[in-house]
């Protein structure tokens, strides 16, 4: 073997042992499997991205391959000369200027889509999106309680708004748990749980954030993109959950001490068990209070 194909082959045994190796399972260089249009719209944009870095990169690397054979130093010839003149890097920077603004369509229009609230499918529950605020095309939050107390009053029932609109729950953050807060109760009969939200399959799903303590986030990876918490601001975002399962999120800022252990969970049931599970809440929460008050009576009778 010539010492000139050594280095040839050793770049070709350390690529295939590259091939070969076994993937580690902590690494991923893709986002996860979306579950929710946000979340493919998400990864779209990732993976166009990634291409057009991609193609970028072997070109500047291709360019300057070729710019190196062509004008390396031979023995016995002078290496080949070359002289900018004036524009010479016009048509670069016209390439590298459609590609910034196309990025930038690309972006905005991702953005858009992302925010578009879609109406629940044929399995979901509810229909089409209404008044909330950080959300394409609905209105500010303050108004959109007006509207809806105005409706409710006029109808005479509060159950025919969750008819026509997302369901909305507040997702609230704390040193180092998550409050979920459904619809559906008065505020002094909140039905809640902790850590684990669950929602009914193919149904918009409104979420309110907020922090009652310090900054957190809220990421479930495979229904939409990363949202802060912050205290004493709402911030809104939404997913549609397309499949059942139970999906995994983190908050992904530090929190404290305990912050990893802060995680969160959504479950995505049918309509039929998500039905079930606010029942179950609810006589769970009548009947504490039940206790509660009678433990009450008997301490007054005393």
């Amino acid at each position: 073997m010539s010492r000139r194909t050594i280095p040839l082959a050793a770049l070709c045994a350390c690529l295939a042992l590259a091939c070969l190796a076994t993937p580690a399972g902590a690494v991923s260089l893709t986002p996860p499997e979306p579950h929710s249009p946000n979340a493919e719209t998400i990864q779209t944009s990732y993976v166009v991205m990634a291409v057009i870095a991609v193609l970028l990169v072997i070109a500047v690397n291709g360019a300057l391959i070729a710019a190196v054979l062509r004008f390396r130093e031979r023995r016995g010839t002078e290496p080949a000369q070359f002289t900018a003149g004036r524009g010479a890097l016009r048509p670069v920077i016209g390439a590298l200027s459609v590609v910034a603004v196309a990025i930038f369509i690309f972006g905005v229009i991702a953005t858009n889509d992302a925010r578009d609230v879609e109406p629940a499918g044929p399995e979901g529950l509810g229909a089409a999106p209404t008044a909330q605020v950080g959300v394409k095309g609905l209105a500010p939050l303050q108004a959109a309680a007006a509207e809806a107390g105005a409706a409710g009053e006029e109808a005479g029932a509060g159950d025919s708004a969750s008819e026509t609109s997302p369901l909305e729950i507040d997702a609230i953050a704390q040193q180092w748990l998550w409050r979920f807060e459904y619809p559906g109760h008065t505020p002094s009969d909140a039905l809640f749980s902790y850590g684990e939200l669950v929602v009914p399959v193919d149904t918009p799903v409104i979420l309110n954030i907020s922090s009652t303590d310090v900054l957190h986030s809220w990421h479930v990876p495979a229904l939409g993109g990363q949202v802060q918490a912050s205290p004493g601001e709402v911030v809104q975002t939404w997913f549609k959950a397309d499949e059942i399962g139970r999906y995994a999120g983190a908050s992904t800022r530090f929190s404290g001490t305990t912050y990893p252990a802060m995680r969160a969970w959504v479950s995505v049931v049918s309509v039929t068990d998500y039905q079930a599970y606010i029942e179950g809440q609810r006589a769970a929460l009548a009947e504490a209070q039940g206790a509660v008050k009678a433990v009450q009576d008997q301490e007054d009778a005393e």
